[in-house]
């Protein structure tokens, strides 16, 4: 349970920062910025005991390489009331700038790279590195995207050193005051093309979810308006916050457990914010992916026995949330690429309607308003209806086969849903066409509805 306690403390440590009606940030000054500095890249990294990188990828997809590099140099401290180092202004200012040593993976085409860096800042809740691989891989091969993932927090550095003491000996991080620099420097290195082999990408996107939500969140709040920009736009993933005003494109993408009427920015120049009916905090692609890797290199799967189904350990009958929102993650990924490459920002989208602090539900017990995606706008279950298996998790109870039937009496009917509801999720530009050809394969696949 230790683990859940440290989620649940981070929420309620960004709920005092961003409280109801919160003021937002100020626009971002022009001048004066600071320069952010460029570190020293080594690599690629081999040998060690096991030879790979921990918490790589749990397979390389076909054209594409996995690369480990180091990452040296001085990091000054983060200024700003800080949630990952949970000191103050004062406190962070009488801070020393102090070496550092950390290591990023890089997965990149072997060719035709479409020019965009994805740099994932690493969650490590579990107190492990957790990337967003399971959430953006399917798009960033589809359209060939350069990913990154950043060891930046104190919290990385353990489980390295356990998996491969030989590796990893150099790597040192002098703690999460100083994560925030260490994130800006990775991306300077990669703007220079170090860790790319000498190519220098168009554009440089940053992306955290959860904890690392929470952090870029306040990288927004107090450390892009006072620094160079090296990153062109953000998408902050799962974590509450205003729109800060900053001059890069930010998305903004909230599943139903952050859907609490604290994020209340209307979408701006510059700020949209995308609401995702029947996703939850964490859900069963995920854990799936996140329980894999971990089996892989520690050796056991910490995760789903604590808060997947039937969790923790075993002790209900629950099944948490699987609503595919990974097509969320690819289609803010998609549209945060376009806006940033010039092709302007995505069109606003709906709220998910909140009274009194409440979602307001269907009769099936399904979130009302917000982004319908085609499991949402033609569902086959209900989403988050009786709350979480699990402290974030979310729920899903299945329709019964009546229920099914009397929905889509044929499966032709079922499908034509789906097909309305795969076209109309492409014109408001929130599913992608890689996205969109495997809801209507699953659909035709689906045995929906089942045999009375």
């Amino acid at each position: 349970m230790k683990r859940l306690v440290v989620v649940l403390s981070l929420v309620g440590v960004v709920a005092a920062l961003h409280p109801a009606g919160a003021a937002e940030s100020p626009a971002a000054p022009a001048n004066p910025v600071l320069p952010v500095a460029r570190p020293d890249v080594t690599g690629p990294v081999t040998g060690g005991l096991k030879g790979r990188p921990f918490m790589g990828l749990l397979a390389v997809p076909r054209g594409f390489v996995q690369e480990e590099y180091f990452v040296s140099g001085t990091a000054r401290p983060y200024v700003g009331p800080a949630v990952l180092a949970k000191q103050s202004l004062e406190g962070t200012e009488s801070l020393a700038p102090l070496p550092y040593t950390t290591r990023i993976i890089v997965v990149r085409p072997v060719t035709r790279a479409n020019g965009t860096v994805v740099v994932t800042w690493n969650n490590v809740t579990f107190g492990h590195d957790i990337n967003e691989w399971s959430n953006i891989g399917r798009q960033v091969v589809a359209d060939r995207y350069t990913y990154v993932d950043a060891s930046v927090q104190l919290a990385s550095m353990p489980g390295m050193k356990a998996f491969d003491p030989v590796r990893y000996a150099t790597v040192a991080l002098p703690g999460d005051a100083y994560s925030y620099d260490i994130y800006s420097q990775v991306a300077q290195a990669l703007l220079h093309g170090d860790g790319l082999h000498g190519t220098r990408p168009a554009r440089v996107l940053a992306i955290g979810a959860s904890q690392s939500g929470f952090a870029l969140d306040q990288y927004l709040s107090d450390v892009q308006p006072r620094y160079e920009r090296v990153y062109d736009g953000f998408l902050v993933a799962v974590a509450n916050g205003p729109d800060h005003r900053v001059d890069r494109p930010v998305i903004r993408l909230l599943s139903e457990n952050e859907i609490d009427g604290t994020s209340v920015s209307p979408d701006g120049r510059l700020y949209r914010q995308w609401e995702i009916a029947g996703s939850a905090h964490g859900n069963k692609n995920d854990f799936e992916y996140i329980g894999a890797t971990e089996e892989r290199d520690l050796g056991v799967d910490l995760v789903n026995p604590l808060a997947g189904d039937n969790g923790p350990f075993g002790t209900s009958d629950c099944l948490m949330n699987r609503f595919p929102t990974w097509q969320a993650y690819n289609g803010a990924l998609v549209a945060l690429d376009r806006w940033v490459g010039g092709a302007g920002p995505p069109a606003p989208q709906p709220r998910v309607r909140v009274v009194g602090g409440e979602e307001v539900r269907d009769p099936a017990g399904n979130s009302v308003g917000g982004i319908r995606y085609p499991a949402m706008a033609v569902p086959v279950a209900a989403y988050n209806r009786t709350g979480d298996c699990v402290q974030l998790d979310g729920r899903t109870e299945p329709f019964t086969g009546q229920e099914l039937r009397r929905r889509y009496p044929t499966h032709a009917i079922y499908v034509s849903a789906v097909k309305r509801a795969v076209a109309a999720a492409l014109r408001a530009g929130v599913l992608t066409a890689n996205d969109a050809a495997e809801t209507l394969a699953g659909a035709r696949r689906a045995v929906v509805p089942p045999p009375a």
